[in-house]
C-alpha cells in the first residue's frame, strides 16, 4: 500500500492530480495523469497487473499482482477524497493467452471476478472487458482502469 506521503497532489483549475512517487518517471516519460479529479469526477489511468518475468504466473500469483492493482486504485482515489465504493466504472483490457500467466481465458476471468470481489461489493461497478493485443510495459496482462463519481461537500455552509 502507498502512503499519502508518496503520492504528491498537483491542484489543477478542475480539481487535482495525484501522482505516485513511483510512477514519476513514467509521467515524465509518457505525459499523462495516473489520477485526475475533475470536478465530482475522479478519472484514473490504468493501473497495469504485469509479470516482468518469463516463466508463467500461477493462478496464486497472478490473484497477487490484481490484488496489487486494487490497491493502487485504492490508494489513487483516496488521494483524490475519493474511496473504492465510488467507483461507478471498471474498464479491464486483457492480454488472453500470454505466455507469462499459466491460465486459459476462463480462468483469467474468473482470477479477475474473485479478486475485484475482495474490494467491491454489490451493487458492483459498471464493467467492460476487452481483449488487447499488447499492454504497456512489458510482461502487462490486464490492465484496469476506474471512473468514480464523488461529490465534494460544500463548503462554508453553502
Amino acid at each position: 500500500m502507498v502512503s499519502q506521503a508518496d503520492i504528491r497532489s498537483i491542484a489543477t483549475r478542475t480539481g487535482k492530480v495525484a501522482i505516485p512517487a513511483a510512477l514519476q518517471a513514467d509521467v515524465d516519460q509518457f505525459h499523462y495523469a495516473p489520477a485526475r479529479r475533475a470536478g465530482d469526477f475522479v478519472h484514473l489511468s490504468g493501473v497495469v497487473a504485469c509479470n516482468p518475468q518469463p516463466q508463467p504466473m500461477d493462478a496464486a500469483e497472478f490473484r497477487e499482482e490484481l490484488r496489487r492493482v486494487f490497491r493502487q486504485i485504492e490508494d489513487l482515489l483516496n488521494a483524490c477524497d475519493a474511496r473504492l465504493e465510488d467507483v461507478v466504472e471498471l474498464q479491464m483490457f486483457h492480454i488472453f493467452g500470454s505466455d507469462r500467466l499459466a491460465l486459459d481465458k476462463a480462468g483469467q476471468l474468473a482470477a479477475i471476478a474473485a479478486v475485484r470481489d475482495e474490494f467491491f461489493a454489490a451493487p458492483y461497478p459498471a464493467a467492460v472487458e476487452l481483449a488487447v493485443a499488447e499492454l504497456n510495459p512489458d510482461g502487462g496482462l490486464v490492465e484496469i482502469k476506474a471512473t468514480a463519481f464523488a461529490p465534494l461537500e460544500p463548503r462554508g455552509g453553502q
